[in-house]
């Protein structure tokens, strides 16, 4: 039979045993069960569970962190699984990020980060301003343009692109030029382009973490999963991609491998 046992789950992701039976006791979970009536947690589940845990840490009484998960579970289309919302604690709140924006579900209250809005409101016509001097000059490098497209990117997206490519034509090796253009271009739906940069981003340096990483979420997308494994391989001490490298692995079938990338995310997310 599929799935994770409790005993597996808990050294995963650290949760003690009986945590973790209680909130799948709260109806939060869909674990099936074996022959002898144990738990069988899928990938989705420990996703939850990992949530659960987060929510913990930031000091949210568990009682309530599976009343709320219960309620979101219960208030979602059947097309829409828990696991696409993304949940955090703040301050002794649960929050939901939606459209940009902070939500409490118990409340409704929409929360705002003033410190962000404010400095980007006071940062944005500096940044367009200097981008505009720097067509007008000839002195810039193509780490001047790259740094300029970082400090676009945060006040005024749409000039970023435009910045890194400047850098790249300066110096088409710049693989951070390459990776930050292409996840630009990744995030616009241009996935061919955006593969094209990543790639080269991986021919000036072979081992950009970055570079591998967003290549693989990239090819998910697109539906080439083995294309992807080869690509989040290519990142071994990236938590994240071990991480996605599990959900991968479960997906086609290879459970024994899940299992492995679970645990070395484990552990470089919460070494001994």
């Amino acid at each position: 039979m599929k799935g994770y046992t409790t005993r597996e789950v808990a050294e995963l992701i650290g949760l003690p045993q009986e945590t973790i039976r209680e909130i799948a006791r709260a109806g939060v979970l869909t674990p099936e069960r074996s022959a002898g009536q144990h738990y069988r947690f899928s990938f989705q589940d420990i996703i939850v569970l990992r949530t659960a845990k987060e929510l913990m840490g930031s000091g949210i009484p568990r009682a309530r962190i599976n009343q709320v998960l219960y309620g979101l579970k219960q208030s979602l289309p059947s097309s829409r699984p828990l696991t696409s919302l993304r949940i955090s604690g703040a301050g002794g709140e649960v929050l939901l990020r939606e459209n940009d924006q902070l939500v409490n579900p118990e409340s409704g209250q929409t929360h705002f980060d003033f410190a962000i809005a404010d400095l980007a409101g006071t940062v944005a016509p500096l940044a367009r301003r200097a981008a505009e001097e720097a067509e007008h000059t000839d002195e810039l490098t193509s780490d001047d343009w790259y740094d300029l497209g970082v400090d676009l990117e945060a006040v005024s997206p749409a000039d970023a692109p435009g910045a890194y490519e400047r850098a790249l034509e300066l110096d088409p090796m710049h693989a951070d030029a390459h990776v930050n253009l292409g996840r630009l271009l990744q995030e616009s739906g241009s996935f061919e382009r955006a593969e094209s940069h990543y790639q080269r981003a991986l021919v000036a340096e072979p081992d950009n973490v970055l570079a591998a990483f967003n290549l693989g979420t990239l090819l998910e997308d697109l539906g080439r999963i083995h294309d992807a494994i080869a690509a989040y391989k290519r990142a071994p001490d990236f938590a994240d991609a071990h991480y996605n490298l599990s959900r991968l692995y479960e997906l086609v079938g290879e459970h024994a491998e899940a299992l492995k990338h679970l645990r070395t995310y484990r552990r470089l997310i919460d070494p001994p």
